[in-house]
């Protein structure tokens, strides 16, 4: 198998297509909190993250990884395939955790990634709803070009598959692991599971709009595909409970160019964080 580019797009598109058709037929999107606002930042933010900051930062980090280490081209290519599929999934997935946890630490970041959290409700599509700002300077990105250019795109397109799956089922509004948690035989499972990879449970839990309620963990449950980075820091919390209010608490809702395009695009609402 070779490793094309492309192949990423199919992977991301075919599990889009599959979880938001699983969505529109159990009733997502039918509660009236997606306004046409949501649905242009939404579909934007896909085009921004798949389209433009994707491919840019790929061949950029392609470029300089040929044109400054060019002996170190597929210098990996011939370690075992299950080998670089561990190496692949850990390497990207602990860096993107790092750098959500960075977005929810530091204001400047979390005015990137909060487009992410201002949706009104959960669903697949939010995958790729970040700003500009926090996309092109996605440092797991910058890993996974690295990875492919020392011999891992085999591992890497299966190991991305794994990952956009884990990440689109736990963003999806249909709950997979709540019927499972009722299961008494499936408790050590379930135990395992929701420890190692993220679940609806866990990651509905980091939208909350707030904590209060003791469901939701808006500064923890960071991890991506694994959940376990949230274990390991100390900044998971397993409630096997999905709160009642997605969002934010503290909402202004700004035009789609500008939640996608701050600092370039500044809100003209004196009272949102970004306007400032």
């Amino acid at each position: 198998m070779k490793f094309t580019e492309s192949t990423i797009y199919y992977e991301i598109l075919a599990l889009l297509i599959f979880f938001s058709l699983a969505e529109f037929f159990t009733g997502a999107f039918k509660s009236g909190k997606w306004n046409k606002n949501e649905w242009h930042i939404t579909v934007a933010g896909l085009a921004l993250s798949s389209v433009i900051t994707r491919p840019l930062s790929f061949l950029f980090t392609t470029y300089v990884l040929t044109y400054f280490f060019s002996d170190y081209a597929n210098y990996y290519a011939n370690v075992p395939f299950w080998v670089g599929l561990l190496i692949t999934c850990l390497l990207e997935d602990f860096t993107q955790y790092w750098w959500h946890r960075a977005a929810h630490t530091y204001p400047w970041l979390w005015k990137g990634h909060r487009v992410h959290h201002s949706a009104p409700e959960m669903s697949v599509l939010l995958s790729g709803r970040n700003s500009w700002l926090y996309l092109l300077l996605f440092p797991s990105r910058i890993v996974s070009a690295t990875l492919v250019f020392l011999g891992f795109g085999e591992a890497f397109i299966v190991g991305y598959f794994l990952k956009i799956l884990i990440g689109i089922a736990s963003h999806s509004s249909i709950p997979w692991d709540k019927p499972l948690y009722k299961i008494k035989w499936l408790h050590p499972l379930m135990w395992v599971i929701e420890r190692v990879i993220s679940t609806p449970a866990t990651h509905h839990a980091h939208h909350a709009a707030n904590d209060h309620d003791g469901i939701g963990v808006v500064n923890g449950n960071y991890g991506n595909m694994f959940f376990i980075w949230d274990v390991i820091f100390g900044t998971g919390k397993i409630t096997r409970q999905f709160p009642e209010k997605i969002g934010l608490d503290d909402y202004h809702e700004e035009p789609w160019y500008v939640q996608l395009g701050y600092p370039i695009f500044k809100s003209t609402n004196e009272k949102s964080e970004m306007s400032k």
